[in-house]
């Protein structure tokens, strides 16, 4: 374990935000180091485990820094990335922010006292993660874990977290993907209701990968209809990274 002042990053660097209704809009992503949850479509799985190292991206080659790296040298990082016409805002990702939450709160009140908007992408697992980081957010993106694809989830959990995030600008993501269960997909989006049945919930599936095939256009259509059952803003996005040529 590390003070709140240093913290696990796999990664940070400056691209084009791939995902959600945000997608297209520029942003800095620090990429959290370590993830607690083990889901079986996971696309960074260079993020799942605490790294040595923590590469910082500008041009050219990255930086190089060991960790446990510093909320100062992250954050100063970061200005310098944010400081170019049209940036939105900076993005805290994984792996997952909320496993190190007084690292991600440090990091948060350092992007606030800078002018930088905050977009907490998270699974939200972690109640007392969620508490600590929540009043200094301005976007959340909270990604809802199907059990069925993230062994020893409970969609419990988010009965309790969605409320901690209403004073930010919140959507819910569904990943589906192959071996998913439609009830548990319904059972997501009655949660959400639940807390605010105007909550944006994205259906995005999950990049067709090898040892893993894609979820059918007509799946996808089942998807949107049972979710709006129950949701009155319900939208299938895919992952934008790859046809973008972006990371």
């Amino acid at each position: 374990m590390t003070g709140g002042e240093e913290g696990y990053v796999s990664e940070v660097f400056r691209s084009i935000q791939g995902e959600g209704p945000y997608v297209g809009v520029l942003q800095a992503f620090v990429r959290f180091a370590g993830c607690s949850a083990r889901c079986r479509y996971c696309d960074t799985e260079e993020a799942r485990e605490r790294t040595r190292e923590c590469a910082l991206r500008a041009l050219g080659e990255p930086r190089r820094v060991p960790n446990p790296v510093s909320a100062d040298e992250i954050s100063s990082f970061v200005r310098a990335l944010a400081n170019v016409p049209g940036f939105h805002s900076v993005s805290l990702t994984g792996g997952e922010p909320l496993d190190q939450p007084e690292f991600a709160t440090a990091l948060v009140a350092r992007f606030r006292a800078a002018g930088i908007p905050v977009y907490l992408e998270t699974a939200g697992l972690s109640v007392e993660g969620a508490r600590a980081v929540a009043g200094g957010l301005d976007f959340v993106s909270l990604d809802i874990k199907l059990p069925s694809l993230c062994p020893g989830v409970s969609l419990d959990a988010y009965r309790s977290v969605l409320p901690l995030f209403e004073g930010a600008r919140l959507f819910c993501k569904i990943v589906v993907a192959e071996g998913f269960v439609m009830d548990e997909l319904a059972a997501a989006a009655r949660i959400v209701s639940a807390y605010d049945r105007a909550t944006t919930v994205v259906v995005q599936p999950a990049t067709p990968a090898a040892g893993r095939g894609a979820v059918t256009g007509e799946r996808l259509l089942e998807c949107h209809a049972l979710a709006s059952t129950y949701l009155d803003d319900v939208r299938v996005i895919p992952q934008c990274h790859g046809c973008l040529g972006l990371r």
